[in-house]
């Protein structure tokens, strides 16, 4: 491999760093504001044909699920479930 071709592979792994790292901002961000959810978080992440979303949507979805926010809403989604019974 010519040192010019080293330099493109390395300036694209550089912009798909960049890129994944937007989207992954972006979907926090849109999660945060209630506009999506987990659901659709996995939706994004089963969906391979987007890869950048996809990849940033896995990331998000794992940050989500670790937090104790997540396991409180989900707490209160279930006892709500219950009581509707």
């Amino acid at each position: 491999m010519s040192i010019l071709a080293e330099g493109v592979g390395k300036k694209l792994a550089k912009k798909a760093k960049h890129s994944d790292a937007v989207m992954t901002g972006i979907l926090v961000t849109k999660y945060k504001m209630g506009q999506i959810d987990v659901e659709d978080l996995e939706k994004m992440a089963a969906d391979a044909s987007r890869v950048e979303r996809c990849s940033a949507a896995k990331k998000v979805l794992d940050a989500v699920k670790d937090s104790p926010d997540f396991l409180r809403q989900e707490a209160a989604l279930l006892a709500n479930s219950n009581d509707n019974r």
